[in-house]
């Protein structure tokens, strides 16, 4: 199958001409492109968001599923998830450049794609910083840099006035709470430990490595959080922390589910709900002696 698909690959990607674009990954690698890329498969909902924010959303022809932001991309055919990929369909839409998440797409795929001669880009945004770099560089493989570097400014000056605005106020301590059963929150390498860093939190399980570690309810107990809260429509969940068990932030009304459902995208779209967490955790600072 993989010789039938390369075959087919090779036919369709034509003539080859010289190298113009070259621009390094988040892998390492240097991705090299004849031409600005105009038929874009993106395997990751981020990555799908950053290429309308690069000005490249008209270029995207395959997406992954749960590609939802912006709005426009709902309309894209779905070619995969972060289990498994239909390599045929993904072949069948003459793409010039494939975009997968480096630490999300199946990696034995990724492969498979890689044999087919087709242009690889590892994307991989795990800081709020970055957002504006990868949106550039998104620019470049697409040849719409005035669009990305438009909008990558407006993204780092939007930053640079939140954390302006709650810098130098009283910290919290906030246990940010991603899923219950079993307990889940985020930890350092998690984008929403960022925000929370920049709205003027602290994230209690900072400490912890993992994107998404599991923790025990005494370790939350421990830490004695001055915030417990939560994101996207989970606010059921929460509800065990307000039962008796004496904690500070539940007798002060500072356990919160907050209406942010781009808070875990790492791409341009993150923006409104990293400021709904600042306006949220400055209410919860007001209530906190």
């Amino acid at each position: 199958m993989i010789r039938t698909l390369a075959f087919i690959a090779a036919l369709l990607a034509g003539p080859a001409s010289a190298a113009a674009i070259r621009v390094t990954d988040d892998a390492g690698h240097t991705v090299t492109l004849a031409a600005p890329a105009h038929r874009i498969v993106s395997l990751a909902p981020n990555i799908t968001d950053t290429l309308y924010a690069a000005g490249a959303g008209s270029f995207v022809v395959g997406t992954s599923r749960f590609s939802e932001h912006p709005a426009a991309a709902k309309s894209i055919p779905v070619v995969g998830d972060a289990t498994m990929l239909d390599l045929e369909r993904i072949v069948a839409l003459r793409p010039d450049l494939i975009m997968v998440w480096k630490s999300g797409t199946p990696a034995a795929q990724v492969e498979k794609l890689a044999r087919l001669g087709i242009p690889i880009y590892y994307a991989e945004t795990t800081r709020l910083a970055d957002i504006p770099a990868a949106t550039r560089r998104f620019g470049q493989l697409a040849g719409t840099e005035a669009a990305a570097n438009a909008n990558a400014l407006a993204f780092s000056n939007a930053l640079d006035g939140l954390r302006g605005a709650f810098a130098g106020k009283k910290r919290l301590k906030v246990f940010f709470q991603v899923w219950d059963r079993p307990l889940m929150t985020v930890g350092h390498a998690q984008m929403i430990s960022d925000a929370i860093d920049l709205c003027g939190g602290q994230n209690i399980f900072n400490d912890l490595t993992q994107a998404a570690p599991t923790v025990g309810r005494e370790a939350v107990l421990a830490r004695q959080p001055d915030v417990i809260m939560t994101a996207g429509g989970e606010g059921d969940s929460l509800s065990a922390w307000t039962q008796g068990n004496g904690l500070a932030a539940a007798r002060r009304g500072n356990v919160i589910a907050i209406d942010a459902p781009t808070l875990a995208l790492p791409s341009p779209s993150i923006l409104p709900s990293v400021r709904t967490l600042c306006l949220k955790l400055d209410e919860a600072r007001r209530r906190t002696p």
